[in-house]
């Protein structure tokens, strides 16, 4: 394989997407291009891949705490990214590091990753949402929502076309969340990878950050569910960030309580908590969108 090719993702393991070789000092170059709804490369690969570089650059013993992540480009699937890692900042109890992603001479991506030694300190944290008894395996999955019911939420961006086989995806109650005649409030789901990830928690980090942009940017848009199909809607991310409380467990279930905080000239901010199986409140996300009429 030439350093110009690239391999298509569909049929690979989260844990493969994520895969990345040494390209020199501080350089990781991407393997495998995991392709949108757009023709583009998936924003959670995207952020996967570039917390997999930061954190191959991290010292031991401070595990990733926050990623701030700026989509500049569209990235194409069938390319190589090269992602350069720069130290900014090493100190006692923090690092930072910064990470671009290029495609030749384009730069697609940028971001900023910090990791810190666990501290005491104050402890609280927002009770899961996620109703008592409620068990992710006996919810429907995306393949399992009546083919009339997503064909009219695919009229919202796209949506409810697309299945990932490197993510396991439930949605709770997901007539009354996905009809526009009683869909409102806070978008709740489940997910997790579907394959064992073994005991690396960089790995689980980064798999992490490629499922936490799958269907965030959905509650942008479940407001208007009942004005599917008006006019033609077109979506995309502008920026993503993570703040990671807790070392999350990627192939075990998380629940997302994902809420927009507003929309409006062409944007939407989505916001969501990820609580675990215990109900432990382990990360939090934010992403800015493009949302905006295609005509």
């Amino acid at each position: 394989m030439s350093a110009t090719d690239i391999e298509p993702a569909s049929a690979l393991t989260l844990a493969d997407r994520l895969t990345l070789k040494p390209a020199g000092p501080g350089r990781w170059r991407s393997l495998h291009g995991d392709a949108n709804q757009n023709g583009r490369s998936y924003g959670g690969q995207l952020l996967g891949q570039a917390l997999r570089a930061a954190l191959m650059e991290a010292p031991e013993g401070r595990p990733p705490t926050m990623m701030q992540f700026l989509f500049l480009q569209g990235a194409m699937p069938d390319q190589p990214i090269a992602f350069d890692v720069q130290r900014l900042q090493d100190g006692k109890r923090f690092t930072s590091l910064h990470v671009r992603g290029a495609q030749g001479e384009r730069t697609v991506l940028d971001a900023q990753v910090s990791c810190a030694l666990p501290l005491p300190g104050p402890a609280h944290a927002e009770a899961s949402p996620a109703p008592a008894g409620e068990r992710p395996e006996d919810l429907p999955s995306l393949g399992d929502v009546p083919e009339t019911l997503r064909e009219r939420i695919a009229l919202m961006g796209g949506y409810g076309r697309d299945c990932n086989a490197a993510i396991h995806f439930r949605i709770p109650e997901a007539r009354r969340q996905l009809d526009g005649a009683t869909a409102g409030g806070p978008f709740r789901y489940w997910m997790k990878v579907p394959q064992a990830l073994g005991e690396d928690a960089h790995l689980h980090a980064a798999a992490f950050a490629y499922l936490s942009d799958w269907w965030l940017n959905f509650c942008i848009l479940a407001p208007h569910l009942a004005r599917a199909g008006e006019r033609g809607m077109y979506i995309s991310s502008l920026n993503h960030a993570l703040w990671l409380h807790a070392p999350p467990r990627a192939d075990r279930w998380l629940h997302v309580r994902a809420g927009c905080a507003h929309a409006a000239n062409g944007r939407g901010l989505a916001i969501a908590q990820y609580h675990d199986e215990d109900g432990r409140h382990i990360a939090t996300a934010t992403q800015d969108c493009l949302v905006t009429y295609t005509d």
